[in-house]
């Protein structure tokens, strides 16, 4: 379902897993994506994977965000005094979804400013 957001880690048989000693198994070498490419090569760092993640919730938040917008509206106009009230609460929520947003990406913002740690967002 999500094969666009992360590419597709194939096992290969010719990793053998008791070759690192008492490290235990390195999946990073063993899993390759779809070109042949380890997967250790492409995410070096388990910040890589999240950041790509909290990048897209960001982007689907705004979209959920805008279409929230059109439904309240719908709301709105379509139905009568009832209508309004339900426009009115999503609204509210609507507001208080896009301040959350608005802050999480802010605060990122400033410990990678106080840090000096390149976050990527």
């Amino acid at each position: 379902m999500f094969g666009w957001l992360v590419p597709v880690a194939h096992a290969i048989t010719d990793c053998d897993p008791g070759a690192t000693g008492d490290k235990g198994i390195d999946l990073g070498n063993c899993l390759r994506l779809s070109n042949d490419e380890a997967v250790s090569a492409v995410y070096s760092e388990p910040a890589f994977l999240v950041n790509l993640i909290v990048r897209n919730m960001f982007v689907v938040g705004g979209v959920v965000l805008f279409l929230l917008i059109f439904y309240a509206g719908f709301k709105y106009v379509s139905q009568g005094k009832k209508g309004m009230e339900e426009a009115k609460n999503i609204f509210k929520s609507i507001l208080i979804g896009t301040v959350l947003m608005f802050c999480a990406y802010w605060i990122v913002q400033i410990v990678q400013l106080l840090t000096g740690v390149d976050i990527g967002l």
